[in-house]
This record gives C-alpha cells, sequence and structure tokens, in this order.
C-alpha cells in the first residue's frame, strides 16, 4: 500500500487554514475593541510577526520536498503471504 506525500501536504494546509482563520478572528477582536495598553500593541505585533516568520521558515522546508513521491505503508504485510 502506497501514500502519496501530497496528502500530508494538504493535511499540514488544513491546519495552517484554521489557523489562520483563529488569528484573523482574533485580530478582528482585537481592533474592534480596541487596544488598551502598550502591552497590548507589542503582544499583539509580535504574535504577528513570529506567525510570520514562523509561515516562512516552514515555507522554505516544505518548497524543498519532492510532493509527487509516494510512500510505502505497510511493505512487510505483503511480504509475510
Amino acid at each position: 500500500m502506497t501514500i502519496q506525500l501530497s496528502l500530508f501536504l494538504y493535511i499540514y494546509l488544513a491546519f495552517i487554514a484554521v489557523f489562520l482563520f483563529y488569528t484573523f478572528f482574533n485580530l478582528y477582536h482585537i481592533i474592534r475593541f480596541g487596544f488598551v495598553s502598550f502591552w497590548a500593541y507589542f503582544l499583539t505585533f509580535a504574535y504577528i510577526g513570529l506567525s510570520i516568520i514562523a509561515l516562512f521558515i516552514s515555507y522554505i522546508y516544505i518548497a524543498e520536498i519532492d510532493w509527487s513521491a509516494t510512500l510505502t505503508v505497510f511493505q512487510i504485510i505483503g511480504k509475510l503471504y
């Protein structure tokens, strides 16, 4: 039984979509209801900055992978029978 690696990419992209939805939902509420202090500004921009850095680093690693390759699963079971 073989699985294409692109399946893992789609699962990862689903997690990224949920993360971005959560991020935009929270940013909307922060902007809508206002910032209350310097720390609110600082933490908001730190969160945005670190999120962008994390997404960029993950893109660098993901871009190097050949997603058309396959992964063999349960190969030893087929040899036993």
